[in-house]
């Protein structure tokens, strides 16, 4: 993409530096040389009579831009800036010459991959004076710029879900080792005590054993106790069966007694002695007389 957008800057710029020379008003012969040598691709030897032009005619404006397009054109960006910055230092740019090295200072920034510098300096050229090609260079930018923040973007993303996907990898892995680590440990603690499993079996064993018999002892009790319930519920029975024997005896002899003393009440009138009546009382009649 760089390369690519660097030689699209050329072809747009190289309009701008053949125009420059024909407003120059002092002219140092080194000047035309490097014109001649620029023209024939010669780059290097264009840069070494540039450089001299720019030390004869000290402040000299067109001569530091003249220097700053030999520099650009071989891709020293870094120094060609240098130049141009030297130029405008000078005080004695136009406004055409201003665009033009704005212009240019773009296409450093533009080679140098810095696209919000190049715009900048795309803005600031067409601000001093429109042209197409600063307008054209601008709108490269502009979508190269934009292309860079989806990319970014899109690279945020999927680091975000690197990210993520690495966090659950490492929670995942660290869950298996502590599995491994408790099952490591489990084993160590079996081998250590093997009787442990044997012991427990044994004492559970007991335990029920003595479930067992505290429950047995439970029922004989329960049972001794409901026997001496039953004694004594029938030592009751018996008591409650003799005293309603003696209240029917009783009974019987009131009645008798009854029956005696209604007779004596009957006959009290023939005057016939208790003493008689009492004697009679076993006749097998029940009579008195």
């Amino acid at each position: 993409m760089k390369n690519r957008f660097s030689i699209l800057l050329i072809f747009v710029f190289m309009p701008l530096f053949l125009q420059a020379f024909s407003l120059f008003e002092k002219e140092a012969p080194e000047s035309r040389e490097g014109r001649k040598k620029y023209a024939v691709g010669e780059m290097a030897e264009a840069e070494k009579e540039f450089d001299k032009a720019a030390k004869r005619l000290e402040n000299n404006a067109e001569a530091y831009y003249d220097l700053g397009n030999a520099l650009q054109s071989q891709q020293k960006f870094e120094e060609s800036l240098e130049a141009y910055k030297k130029s405008l230092e000078t005080g004695k740019t136009t406004e055409n010459l201003r665009s033009k090295i704005f212009h240019n200072m773009g296409n450093s920034f533009a080679g140098l991959g810095k696209y919000q510098d190049a715009e900048k300096f795309y803005m600031k050229s067409l601000e001093e004076e429109p042209s197409k090609e600063s307008a054209e260079n601008l709108e490269i930018v502009r979508r190269i710029i934009a292309q860079q923040k989806e990319q970014d973007q899109q690279k945020n993303e999927d680091q975000e879900n690197q990210d993520q996907q690495d966090q659950e990898n490492k929670d995942q892995n660290q869950e298996q080792q502590d599995q491994e680590e408790k099952e490591k440990q489990d084993e160590k603690e079996q081998n250590e005590n093997p009787d442990n499993e044997q012991k427990d079996e044994q004492n559970q064993e007991s335990a029920e054993q003595n479930d067992e018999n505290n429950k047995g002892n439970d029922d004989e009790q329960n049972s001794g106790m409901n026997d001496e319930d039953n004694e004594t519920q029938d030592e009751e029975n018996q008591s409650a069966a003799a005293e309603e024997q003696d209240d029917e005896q009783q009974n019987d002899d009131k009645a008798k007694e009854s029956s005696v003393l209604k007779q004596f009440k009957q006959r009290k009138n023939l005057q016939i002695s208790p003493f008689m009546l009492k004697k009679e009382q076993k006749s097998g009649s029940d009579q008195t007389w």
